[in-house]
This record gives structure tokens, C-alpha cells and sequence, in this order.
């Protein structure tokens, strides 16, 4: 039986057990993206006067992660969370989701602040580019953890801030095929259910420098270079012309790890370690030469069998890796089935 709410708060604000604060927290956070606005007050308590201190930053982390513009009654939670080294890198996200423009001159404030952890000032200029559409972010590290000092572009900033703060044209978005929108075909249609699964993962974990589930139109140089190496089935080529996976890692269920779907852009590359030894660059001698790996799930590939292709499409196989030997087995009769039934059990 689950808990109420208010007995999640009762275990949360009675235990200095961090596993029971945890699991306490995560519940709310559940209910926090539901809307539940009685979960996202209990958060936002603890992140002020939670007794396990680093529980204080998952709770403010569920907090910023699950609040929407119009939560203007956290406001006040997130400007105290800026000063305090726990909850600050979260507070960031918050403050900025809540006020918006009004929150600049703070971050630009955090992010020329010497004294702060390296961490929390490239956050600040992370969420400023995201926020106001300026490329501070350009060429650098999705994970603001791995950048130095001279990442933080510290002059452009203050430039900015001089300028009144404009906001910018940010990054282009992947080019996305209209079939997408208006399918007809069988594969359209598989694809726009997929595309629509994506959309949701994109509306809530997107990195404009770093795109992740898209399905793009590909670009023509790496169609030409596939093309050249293998005679493709027309499905499949179809697939990744007008539907290109670009980092697409899907949740399936009953696997154990993320399905990583190549794209145009990553196929060659998806056969290193399979196909051929990318350290000497030559052909690894068990492999068949038919298989051509078009997915991998925790390094076990999936592969289309070129060799049963009927020209339209191609079966897909696949086996266990690190057993010494390959030990293949369909696990669909074509590419086709093979992306429905992926789609259909995508969590």
C-alpha cells in the first residue's frame, strides 16, 4: 500500500537515516511530476530544514527538476538556495525556471564568483545559454563538471549583461522529415509513434549543444559513404535517410540496459568491436560478413542479416556478447517488425 503524503513527510522530517530520506524524497518527486503541489511544498521544506544534509540536495534536485514557471510561491526557496554550498547547483535550475530574465544578473553574479566551486559557476553559465539562447555553451562539454576556468567565458558575459541581456537565436534543431507529422506509409507510421515517445524525452532532458532523441534527416555525405560500403535493403536505407536515429537510446522492457539505435552518422562506426578491430583497423575473422550491426544493448548487437535480404527489408538477429562465441538468433523477420516491437515496449 502506498503512503500518503503526508505520511512521506512524517518519515521524511523524522529519520537521519539517509536510505529512508532517499526513498522518502523519491516518492515525492514521483508526485511532484504529477502536479502534486502538497509533495512539491514538502520538498521544498526539507531543502531548508532537511536533518540529512545531502538529502537536502536530492530533495532540491527533485524540486527544480519538477516545478514549472508558474510555481512562483518556490521563488523564495530557490534565491536562499543560491548562498548555500549544498543546494546551489540545483537552486540555479529552479531560480531561473521561476524568474526567468530576472534571474541573469544573479547567475552572471555566481558564474564570475572566484569563490564558488568550479561546478556551480559553469552551471550558471549553462543555464544562462539555455535560458537566454546564447551559445556560452558553444564547443563545450554537455556535463558543466569537465569545464576549467576559461570555459566560463567570463568577458561575453559581461558584454551581455552591459547590452541589457538580449536574448540570442540558440542552436539549430535537428531537421526533422515531415512524414514525421503527416505518415502514410507503414515505416512512417512506426516512426511517428517513435517520434512522438522521443518528443516527450526531449521536452524534458535536452541539451541544445548536445541533441538527443531526434530522428533527423540525414546528412547526404554519410548516406553516400554507407552506401558505398553495403547494398542496403530500400526500408532500411529509407530509414536512415529520412529518419536518421541522432543519440536515440531507448528504455525497453525486460532489457536491462538502454537500446543505443545507430544513425547515418554513427553506423560505421557502430562496427568497431564486432565487425572489425578498431585498433589495427582489420576485420575480425568470426564475424559474418552479412551481419551488419544496426543496434546494441549493453554490447550485445543487433544485426541485419544482408544475406536473407529481399531487397525491401532484411531480418534482424541478435546475440549475447562476451561468451567466446556468437550464438545468433532472430529476434525479428525484418527491420520493420524489429522497430515496432521496440516501440510498442518502450517504457
Amino acid at each position: 500500500m502506498n503512503p500518503t503524503t503526508d505520511e512521506l513527510k512524517a518519515t521524511l522530517f523524522a529519520t537521519d537515516d539517509g536510505g529512508i530520506a532517499c526513498d522518502a524524497i523519491n516518492a515525492l518527486i514521483k508526485r511532484a511530476k504529477k502536479g502534486h503541489h502538497e509533495a512539491k511544498s514538502i520538498l521544498a521544506e526539507y531543502v531548508g530544514t532537511g536533518r540529512v544534509p545531502w538529502m537536502r540536495t536530492h530533495a532540491c534536485f527533485g524540486l527544480a527538476t519538477t516545478i514549472a514557471p508558474t510555481d512562483v510561491d518556490f521563488a523564495e526557496v530557490f534565491e536562499r538556495g543560491l548562498s548555500d554550498e549544498l543546494t546551489r547547483y540545483w537552486s540555479i535550475l529552479g531560480f531561473i525556471t521561476i524568474q526567468g530574465r530576472g534571474a541573469y544578473q544573479a547567475l552572471t553574479t555566481i558564474a564570475a564568483d572566484e569563490t564558488l566551486p568550479m561546478e556551480h559557476r559553469a552551471y550558471a553559465v549553462k543555464r544562462l545559454a539555455a535560458f537566454s539562447k546564447r551559445p556560452f555553451d558553444r564547443q563545450l562539454p554537455p556535463d558543466p563538471s569537465k569545464w576549467v576556468a576559461s570555459d566560463l567565458r567570463l568577458g561575453e558575459l559581461a558584454a551581455w549583461a552591459q547590452a541589457g541581456y538580449p536574448d540570442g537565436e540558440g542552436y539549430p534543431t535537428p531537421k526533422r522529415h515531415p512524414a514525421l507529422d503527416q505518415p502514410v506509409s507503414d515505416l512512417e507510421m512506426i516512426v511517428s509513434r517513435l517520434d512522438k515517445k522521443l518528443a516527450k524525452r526531449r521536452r524534458e532532458h535536452q541539451d541544445a549543444t548536445a541533441p538527443t532523441d531526434w530522428l533527423a534527416i540525414a546528412d547526404p555525405k554519410d548516406i553516400e559513404e554507407i552506401k558505398a560500403r553495403w547494398a542496403l535493403p530500400s526500408l532500411y536505407l529509407d530509414f536512415l535517410t529520412r529518419f536518421s536515429p541522432v543519440h536515440v537510446l531507448l528504455e525497453i522492457r525486460r532489457f536491462d540496459n538502454e537500446l543505443e539505435l545507430f544513425g547515418a552518422g554513427e553506423l560505421i562506426e557502430g562496427q568497431a568491436g564486432y565487425a572489425f578491430n578498431p585498433v589495427v583497423q582489420e576485420p575480425i575473422e568470426d564475424w559474418p560478413t552479412s551481419f551488419l550491426v544496426i543496434a546494441t544493448c549493453g554490447g550485445d548487437p543487433f544485426v541485419l542479416d544482408l544475406s536473407r535480404s529481399s531487397g525491401e527489408d532484411a531480418p534482424v538477429l541478435t546475440a549475447r556478447h562476451g561468451t567466446g562465441r556468437w550464438g545468433f538468433h532472430d529476434a525479428a523477420g525484418s527491420f520493420a517488425e524489429f522497430l515496432e516491437s521496440m516501440v510498442k515496449r518502450m517504457i
